[in-house]
């Protein structure tokens, strides 16, 4: 009996501990990659993404602040554009673009598609999300 019960209170103390240490992360970007958290899809053409970077880099310049860019670990053709300047606690309030480069082939011109989820999706995430392209699409043309 007494090795039932330590057993059993080591069961619930490691899921006890396993939703204390995840409980306090928040929301993740793999948290926000779900279908339900997409907001749209856009593809740019004729821009890959050391163009997309560039263009960032000339939009921060201009006006001041601009979407963090992030390479993939280990991936050449996956990037991602996040809101804020520093790494969040929690992507709970944060706008994430997903980007994939496709490379110029007979068929079609080199591009990127944008993938964007947030959390929570109302007008001014929308205002965020077309901030975020514009910063892309039109460096150097400042929100007003």
């Amino acid at each position: 009996m007494p090795f039932k019960k330590i057993l059993l209170a080591l069961a619930l103390g490691s899921a006890v501990a396993g939703c204390a240490s995840t409980g306090g992360a928040g929301v993740q970007p793999q948290d926000l990659r779900k279908s339900v958290h997409f907001v749209t899809e856009v593809v740019i053409g004729e821009m890959d993404l050391p163009s997309l970077q560039r263009n960032l880099f000339k939009h921060r310049a201009a006006c001041g602040s601009a979407p963090r860019f992030v390479m993939h670990e280990g991936e050449t053709g996956f990037a991602s554009l996040i809101e804020t300047p520093e790494t969040p606690d929690s992507y709970e309030n944060v706008v994430l673009a997903d980007l994939t480069q496709f490379p110029e082939s007979m068929r079609s011109p080199k591009r990127v598609i944008v993938r964007v989820y947030s959390y929570y999706y109302n007008d001014d995430v929308q205002q965020r999300v077309d901030r975020m392209l514009s910063a892309v699409r039109s460096p150097g043309v400042c929100d007003a």
